[in-house]
């Protein structure tokens, strides 16, 4: 349906000789100037919230994911509005939608950060830092609240029970966007140490969960179970580079750890059981990659195994800051 869905839009009369320019865009002989963008961007995709069809919502999406790739995301994305792109994300990111709704909600709002501008406001909860927007209050509490609601969106897509090849590629997706968010500094590394869902749980948390979710599948030896083990490899390590690259970063390290092993953490028995054992190459998924993919399960079983290495020097560190007490 995905594939349809693009074809449809991408074999548009014109699209195939669609060109950018400095000042527009050029699709066959019609010149669109830059300055027309945001207001098309606008109106197409609140055709996506207008229409509850799922056809509908991705043919809109596909548009304006296309729109937002040929910007200029340092100059021209900022123009698009972070608080009411937000707003209209968090409807298309709603349960209730299609799998393929989301996934697209979630590639436009990467693209979309991919601008320095919008990072910096997601990361500071709606603000630059400048006196003028601390001086407009309302303002405020509008994109915080539209970025808590977008947050909360994507922590429900990094659902434990993910078991379709398009669940895997969502919940793939969101860890990526994640550690894009993280890699921008100490304020992108907050998102994923605040509460983010109703309980109190954090991204970190949710990764986590994410990971030991997939050590609990039942193997597949149907059709297409190869294509599923590979999307479940792709999925655990992605979650696995983020998790090893916070557990050894300089700054990050130790609050990540003691969100993940601290004592009294509720997820600290999930993730030493989990770091125990996804090495393991005689249980599953390393085995049966192996048989499919040797490269793959070797990759898999070294990110596993620094990850482990990580989470009990951690402990033994622990250990010893109690005995010198």
């Amino acid at each position: 349906m995905e594939m349809e869905s693009n074809n449809r839009l991408l074999n548009a009369p014109g699209m195939k000789n669609l060109v950018r320019s400095e000042d527009g865009l050029h699709i066959g002989n019609m010149f669109l100037p830059s300055t027309f963008w945001p207001s098309f961007f606008t109106a197409v995709l609140q055709i996506a919230l207008k229409y509850p069809e799922e056809s509908i919502r991705v043919d809109a999406l596909s548009i304006v994911i296309l729109v937002v790739r040929t910007s200029d995301p340092k100059v021209e994305r900022e123009k698009f509005g972070f608080t009411s792109v937000m707003e209209s994300l968090h409807p298309l990111l709603q349960k209730e939608n299609g799998l393929l709704v989301k996934k697209h909600s979630v590639h436009l709002l990467f693209l979309l950060l991919n601008c320095p501008t919008m990072l910096k406001l997601l990361c500071n909860g709606g603000t630059d830092g400048s006196e003028v927007m601390e001086a407009v209050g309302s303002e405020n509490d509008r994109s915080q609240q539209a970025i808590s609601a977008v947050l909360q969106d994507l922590s429900e897509c990094l659902t434990c029970g993910a078991t379709s090849s398009l669940e895997l590629k969502l919940c793939r997706l969101v860890v990526n966007l994640l550690a894009y968010i993280a890699s921008s500094g100490k304020l992108g590394y907050q998102v994923l140490l605040d509460s983010v869902t109703a309980n109190g749980s954090r991204f970190l948390e949710l990764i986590m969960e994410v990971l030991a979710s997939q050590l609990e599948q039942e193997v597949d030896f149907s059709t297409g179970a190869h294509e599923l083990l590979k999307e479940r490899y792709l999925l655990m390590r992605e979650a696995l580079i983020l998790l090893n690259r916070l557990a050894s970063h300089a700054m990050f390290s130790k609050p990540t750890l003691e969100v993940l092993v601290g004592s009294g953490n509720q997820c600290a028995s999930l993730t030493i059981d989990t770091a125990n054992r996804l090495p393991q190459r005689s249980k599953y998924p390393l085995r049966h990659l192996s048989e499919i993919n040797p490269q793959m399960a070797n990759d898999l079983a070294e990110l596993a195994q620094k990850f482990r290495s990580r989470v009990y020097g951690f402990l033994e560190e622990q250990q010893h800051s109690k005995a010198d007490r």
